[in-house]
């Protein structure tokens, strides 16, 4: 599961979805948009295994590469669903994590390129 994703919009759904995904995965899609776009992220569906600090099954959203913890948009489990994100620049990460123990639907998320706000300050 994951990859790099250079389509203008799509969706991204953890594997097996809606069925229960798999334990003990990691995916990692990186999503490339046109230079100078910014990418819109908008959860669908979202249900993952709860934890208070979600140190269990997980998915963090990154503006840019997931290299840099910097980046980190935040980190979300259990049923809320996230909020949706506009990165400041054409490339956004996504990492799905699941462990060993507990396994639910998953979750169901699209993208689209979006303009670049530019912010001026004076």
């Amino acid at each position: 599961c994951g990859g790099i994703l250079s389509a203008s919009s799509g969706n991204i759904s953890s594997p097996n979805y809606p069925g229960l995904y798999p334990y003990n995965i990691e995916c990692v899609w990186l999503i490339v948009v046109a230079e100078g776009s910014s990418v819109l992220l908008t959860f669908h569906d979202f249900e993952l295994e709860y934890h208070a600090a979600c140190s269990y099954d997980h998915i963090k959203i990154y503006n840019g590469v997931s290299d840099d913890e910097g980046n980190l948009l935040g980190t979300f489990c259990g049923v809320m669903s996230p909020p949706q994100f506009t990165s400041s620049w054409n490339v956004m990460s996504i990492i799905f994590h699941s462990d060993r123990h507990v396994t639910h639907r998953g979750f169901s998320v699209s993208y689209r390129k979006g303009e670049l706000s530019l912010s001026l300050t004076g």
